[in-house]
C-alpha cells in the first residue's frame, strides 16, 4: 500500500501572478536536487483557486522485519493568493456542511437563491480582481510578487 500527500503544505503570495512565480521557483529547486516534480494549475467550478506541486522525493522507511527500504514520497505544495486564502477560511464551515448537503437535482450555478451560488461565484469574483490587479501592476511596471 502507498500512501499519497503523506506531507502537504500551503504557501500563501500577495497577488496572483505570484502564484506561477513561485511554482516555477519550488521546480526549479526540486529539479536542481534530482528530485522529480510535477505541477497543476486547478480552477474549479466551485470557485477554488490554487495551483499544486507534488515533488517525489526517495525516503527510507521501515519494514515490518525492522531493516529500511527506499520508497517515493510525494511532497505536496498548494500556492494560492491571499484573497483566495482569506475567502476560504471564511468559508471553509459552509464548505464542509455543505458537502454532506447538497442538492444535486438542480444545478447552483443556477438556483441564485442558494449558499452555494453566493459562495462558489465569490471564488469566481475574487479571481477576476486578482487578475484586473495583475495587469494594472503590469501596466505601471510593478514587479512585486
Amino acid at each position: 500500500m502507498r500512501l499519497n500527500d503523506l506531507i502537504r503544505t500551503l504557501f500563501v503570495v500577495k497577488y496572483a501572478d505570484g502564484v506561477q512565480y513561485l511554482v516555477e521557483r519550488i521546480t526549479a529547486t526540486a529539479n536542481g536536487t534530482g528530485d522529480s516534480c510535477k505541477s497543476f494549475y486547478e480552477a474549479r467550478d466551485e470557485g477554488y483557486y490554487a495551483a499544486h506541486v507534488y515533488v517525489l522525493q526517495p525516503c527510507e522507511v521501515p519494514r515490518i522485519s525492522w531493516d529500511t527500504e527506499t520508497i517515493n514520497v510525494s511532497f505536496e505544495v498548494q500556492v494560492t493568493t491571499q484573497l483566495q486564502e482569506v475567502i476560504r477560511r471564511l468559508l471553509h464551515k459552509y464548505y464542509e456542511g455543505s458537502r454532506e448537503s447538497q442538492r444535486r437535482d438542480f444545478p447552483w450555478q443556477w438556483d441564485f437563491g442558494r449558499d452555494e451560488f453566493f459562495a462558489n461565484n465569490l471564488g469566481h469574483i475574487l479571481h477576476y480582481i486578482e487578475g484586473m490587479i495583475v495587469d494594472l501592476r503590469k501596466r505601471q511596471g510593478g514587479t512585486n510578487k
